[in-house]
């Protein structure tokens, strides 16, 4: 269980949310788990958010039958919750507010950068990496903040 935790990654800090404290609550029983995630901030990102929930809801699916995964904390944590336990696409949970394909190029491209090593470090775009750098240290930075304060 912990290793399929440890093995989702956020995409803006390229960190396990494992790492980043997401993870508040597991229950697990035989072909059963829950899982209750709360990112660093109010206002992440609902289309960051939402790829880790399909990767971790899927990496779920090979081990456990049913799988339950609570967002909480989060300025859509309802809908969040009640859309990826459906098992909807970001466009299908987000319908008018998405614009059409840009979740699915979003979500290819940190794969393929996940795939390439590529962090905010190694880019050769100076304002990628100065842009892709604050994000993902700030993210980071709340995560830490957030676990002092919740004694994590």
């Amino acid at each position: 269980m912990s290793e399929i935790l440890k093995s989702v990654i956020d995409p803006e800090t390229l960190s396990s949310i494992v790492e980043l404290g997401f993870v508040k609550q597991i229950e697990e029983e035989e072909n059963k788990i829950r899982v209750v995630l709360s990112p660093p901030t109010f206002w992440c990102p609902p289309t960051f958010l939402y790829i880790i929930l399909e990767d971790l809801r899927e990496k779920l699916k090979s081990k456990y039958e049913i799988v339950n995964i609570e967002v909480t904390g989060h300025h859509d944590s309802e809908k969040l919750t009640k859309c990826i336990n459906k098992g909807l696409k970001f466009d299908e949970c987000y319908g008018d507010e998405a614009i059409k394909g840009l979740y699915d190029n979003l979500k290819k491209r940190f794969y393929q950068r996940l795939e390439k090593g590529i962090s905010p470090k190694n880019r050769s775009d100076k304002l990628v990496r100065l842009s892709l750098g604050i994000t993902g240290e700030m993210c980071k930075l709340l995560a830490e903040e957030r676990m002092k304060r919740e004694g994590s």
